[in-house]
């Protein structure tokens, strides 16, 4: 497996199919950002902060996710079948529940939550009852994380792609119907948008379920161990979350600040905000191929990790490096040269246009940076030092990011265009930071300290 040819090919049969899945994830954001980007300012608001609210949620159910994926992973290396699919059972088992918890949560008291972003009455108004729909569709959203996390665990990272491009094809579909009341549907704004997603997510739990636990056409590599579902193993438990909560804890570092960045730049005008929510959602297209690194690095890193093979770990490691810096280099061209068109993609208001491409432009600074992040990131978590990332995130985005924008915002008064500046300045802290652990820890010789493990111990249980 040491030939690089092969191990090129392997890295590529996982983050294909893990960028085609973010893409279209995106891809379908980006086009219900754009038929919303076709109503008001109130409804571009309303619409950001009940999605930024969704975004906060997924961050714990992907970091968990992560540790399903991490501990799987690191089972299926080591040949042990048995425990990775008691792994996969645990993760549903204690997961759903936390689930329902936060639906009923924001269902009850939407209120509350739109306060974290702004006071203000007439995006209140208009996203009160948007969250409360999208709410439902929480535990299901649970559910589809760990379908992922299972099936990357494995190194299948296909089925979800193929499971992906089914729910963001309908929520697409029905937005459009919805939205706009186009054959025959009724003509609901933003409450359409909100009827879509929840539809379409609902599905896609649906079929991932199907897919893991039928027993006729389930995926898994488990197919045929005898294990109880509702039996709670505490040590499986304890391994994903113990690897999982940091990860979630990274996640949510960002989309907390949010909260407070929301507010500083709304202090800008409404027009800013919605234009920095449309800037995000063009954005978010080339931070699709950075979520394939992460699983990428997570997932093959653990692996080979698994089977104690360091020459394999070590080309992973430095050929997702190369792949990683020339993605980010046409990433960083198509934002650099094509801002104004992306805009055009999701509003026709020439006000926000003009300030989101100058979002853009200054973001070209952040895709190397952040990507090169996300591989050294994944690696670091797979070799065991499970809260490194959480640390070097929260620097980044608490003492630089939040701290320089509260300065910019509150203290300076400057242009919005220094806001942007200072997220750059971020992304650029946390790869030089994650540099220093890699090189501090040697974490590329991780498996020189690691004891030996006996292949295939579990196939015999």
């Amino acid at each position: 497996m040491t030939n690089r040819k092969s191990i090129n090919v392997d890295i590529l049969r996982v983050l294909i199919p893990v960028i085609l899945e973010s893409v279209l994830v995106f891809s379908a954001t980006i086009v219900t950002s754009a038929m919303i980007g076709r109503l008001t300012a109130i409804d571009i608001s309303a619409q950001g902060i009940g999605g930024r609210l969704i975004s906060i949620y997924l961050s714990l159910f992907k970091g968990l996710a992560i540790g399903l994926t991490v501990t799987g992973a690191l089972r299926l290396g080591e040949g042990d079948l048995q425990r990775w699919l008691r792994t996969v059972n645990q993760a549903f088992l204690t997961g759903v529940p936390i689930g329902l918890i936060f639906c009923a949560a924001v269902f009850l008291f939407p209120a509350w939550f739109i306060q974290l972003f702004t006071n203000d009455v007439q995006i209140m108004d208009a996203c009160v009852p948007y969250m409360r729909l999208t709410a439902i569709c929480y535990p299901f959203l649970a559910i589809s994380a760990f379908v992922t996390g299972a099936f990357q665990s494995q190194k299948d990272t296909k089925t979800p792609m193929i499971i992906a491009g089914i729910v963001n094809v309908l929520n697409i579909l029905l937005g459009w119907m919805l939205i706009f009341g186009k054959l025959g549907a009724p003509e609901l704004g933003l409450m359409g948008a909100g009827i879509a997603f929840v539809t379409a997510q609902t599905i896609g739990a649906s079929i991932g379920l199907v897919l893991l636990f039928n027993k006729k056409i389930r995926l898994v590599q488990g197919t045929g161990l005898n294990v109880p579902f509702f039996k709670f193993d505490w040590q499986c438990v304890r391994d994903i979350y113990t690897m999982g909560l940091p990860a979630a804890g990274e996640y949510l570092q960002w989309q907390l600040s949010t909260i407070l960045l929301s507010r500083v730049i709304l202090l800008y005008g409404v027009n800013s905000y919605a234009a920095y929510q449309l800037g995000l959602q063009a954005e978010l297209i080339l931070v699709a191929f950075g979520t394939g690194f992460i699983v990428a690095s997570t997932t093959l890193t653990a692996n080979a990790i698994g089977m104690r093979d360091e020459a394999l770990y070590r080309t992973y490691f430095w050929q997702l490096i190369k792949f990683c810096l020339g993605i980010s280099l046409v990433g960083s061209c198509v934002l650099f040269f094509a801002p104004d068109m992306l805009m055009r993609l999701l509003t026709d208001k020439e006000e926000l246009i003009k300030i989101g491409v100058k979002y853009l432009v200054i973001m070209t600074a952040a895709q190397i940076p952040q990507n090169i992040y996300k591989v050294l990131a994944g690696t670091i978590r797979a070799a065991g030092y499970k809260n490194t990332p959480l640390i070097i995130t929260a620097t980044g985005v608490w003492g630089v990011r939040v701290f320089l924008c509260i300065l910019i915002g509150y203290v300076f008064k400057l242009d919005i265009i220094y806001i942007w500046w200072a997220f750059n300045a971020d992304k650029i802290m946390c790869m030089l930071l994650s540099i220093y652990v890699m090189i501090r820890k040697r974490v590329l010789g991780v498996i020189r300290r690691l004891p030996p493990v006996e292949i295939g111990r579990a196939s015999v249980e």
